[in-house]
């Protein structure tokens, strides 16, 4: 039998994936260790994965996979059949356009809508419009709690737009503006089906450009030493909260961290070190936060957590999504070379 994160390495899968798929019903561990948590898979879990990824790849969402019997298959072929006639269709009707039809709308122009523009604050989610419009919000953990929209369409962190249409990560979302308010429809972003209404108020209709809008943090700060923290840390993981941290369970490739290494002096200074053509960049820390560690502008918090008498080192990973969204996107850890 074989750890979870072997069992991941396998699929080139992050082990949050196959937890979820676990939490779904789609794959069972062969064994749990019921005091340390650990999962282990056998051969038999290697074939129901190998299945499971098969299925994905010819458009079968996760809930059709749980189900999955003979009946499915014959759904997924008429939908499938539905998408080729609908694309067949729009060909057919492109080609009756002749190079004389300029005047018809060129992919990705922008068209605008002067009610959009501005500034707009979410005010809850729903599971439909007609809830939408009661005012009927669910819990939700969607992040785009302010939106704002550019002049022009422009871009900014994954939002750009269009009249009619909010591209959310390139993702089309259709919108209407109704007296004060912006109803969008926010699609799954695995099978591009409409999932839920986000309402929006707007703010303001001012014509915001992009450095007006980001968020900073107050970055001027006192120097207090941390001699805990100095020294060399290298980066062994990347988590998305920083109490899933195991060292026995690590959640990201080695290669996929993008940050190698952090050097603390104690006179202040920081050395940031990338492992992209091993850039290197200097900023300072105060005890409890480093300045500007990948945006400039933003102060990351850093704790420290035990295990088995090791001490490592959790950092906040402050990105466009902090810059824009105010979301903490991700924590590095890190552990100290001797």
């Amino acid at each position: 039998m074989i750890k979870i994160g072997d069992f991941a390495d396998l699929f080139n899968v992050s082990i949050k994936t196959v937890r979820y798929y676990e939490s779904m019903g789609l794959i069972v561990p062969k064994y749990v260790d019921i005091y340390t948590g650990y999962r282990y898979f056998d051969e038999e879990n290697i074939k129901v994965m190998q299945e499971i990824l098969a299925l994905k790849k010819l458009g079968f969402t996760l809930e059709e996979i749980h189900n999955f019997d003979s009946a499915t298959i014959k759904d997924k072929i008429d939908e499938l059949n539905k998408e080729k006639n609908n694309i067949e269709n729009k060909i057919a009707n492109l080609e009756k356009f002749s190079l004389k039809g300029k005047e018809v709308l060129k992919l990705g122009e922008f068209v605008n809508d002067s009610k959009a523009v501005g500034k707009w604050s979410l005010l809850g989610i729903s599971e439909n419009i007609n809830l939408a419009k009661k005012e009927t919000y669910i819990e939700d953990d969607y992040n785009i709690k302010d939106l704002y929209l550019l002049p022009n369409g422009e871009e900014y962190w994954v939002i750009h737009w269009t009249n009619g249409i909010i591209y959310i990560n390139d993702i089309a979302c259709p919108y209407e503006i109704v007296d004060n308010k912006m109803y969008i429809t926010i699609k799954d972003p695995i099978n591009n089906q409409e999932s839920k209404i986000a309402t929006y108020y707007n703010v303001d209709h001012q014509e915001y450009d992009i450095e007006s809008i980001k968020h900073k943090d107050d970055t001027n700060i006192e120097f207090v030493e941390d001699k805990e923290v100095v020294g060399v840390w290298n980066s062994i993981d990347f988590v998305n909260n920083p109490n899933s941290f195991n060292p026995e369970e690590l959640q990201s490739p080695k290669e996929n961290l993008s940050l190698d290494k952090i050097i603390f002096e104690s006179s202040g200074e920081v050395h940031i070190r990338y492992k992209e053509n091993n850039y290197m960049r200097d900023s300072k820390y105060t005890k409890g936060y480093i300045v500007n560690l990948i945006l400039p502008d933003t102060l990351c918090k850093y704790d420290f957590q035990t295990f088995n008498n090791k001490k490592y080192l959790v950092v906040e990973w402050k990105s466009g999504d902090y810059v824009f969204g105010k979301v903490v996107n991700g924590y590095y850890v890190l552990e100290k070379e001797d």
